[in-house]
């Protein structure tokens, strides 16, 4: 239980060095990859070094949720990051209500959809924020991102690479978009 201290805010004066950051980007309603590269932007002043890397965007059939829904365009930020993961969580959450997601059913279509993956060593375990996130390392269409960024990279809380748990995936890998190379930020 003595973990749980990460999630909550941090007391004022203190200082914090940043931490390892991933953020799971998807959108699969409106123009996802306009939606997309304008939420990269925006994540872009939360890196403290100014540094953030972008995976090239994959295309997935949607996972779980409603039948027939479109499928998605999927990418990986990293970054650093300072401060605390609910911080930063609510961040995210509102940088997907400015992108005009509303409210709606579990695993259902978005226009944006920002998951905190993990937040240097930190665990949490609140109704709003699990660190880390409890499914990445089983999902493809995280994983292939992760993999273009850096193949050997080993995530906090991982047993592997993300490409040894590409390779053991359970879900179809997703597809790789051409032009995405030609826009990498």
């Amino acid at each position: 239980m003595g973990w749980l201290w990460s999630c909550r805010r941090i007391p004022a004066g203190v200082t914090l060095c940043p931490e390892p950051v991933a953020i799971a980007l998807g959108s699969n309603l409106g123009n996802s990859l306009a939606t997309l590269t304008w939420a990269v932007s925006a994540l872009k002043p939360m890196a403290e070094d100014g540094g953030l890397r972008r995976s090239p965007w994959f295309r997935s059939a949607a996972v779980g949720g409603a039948p027939n829904q479109p499928d998605y365009l999927n990418g990986v930020v990293l970054l650093h990051c300072s401060g605390s993961p609910m911080a930063l969580l609510q961040r995210l959450q509102a940088l997907e209500r400015q992108a005009g997601r509303k409210p709606g059913p579990r695993w259902g279509p978005r226009v944006l959809d920002l998951d905190l993956l993990w937040f240097g060593q930190r665990r949490c375990a609140t109704p709003d924020l699990l660190l880390p996130h409890p499914r990445w390392q089983r999902r493809s269409f995280v994983l292939a991102p992760l993999v273009a960024l850096d193949a050997h990279l080993v995530a906090p809380h991982a047993p592997c690479s993300c490409q040894e748990l590409l390779c053991n995936c359970p879900t179809p890998y997703p597809q790789l978009l051409q032009y995405s190379l030609l826009q990498h930020t």
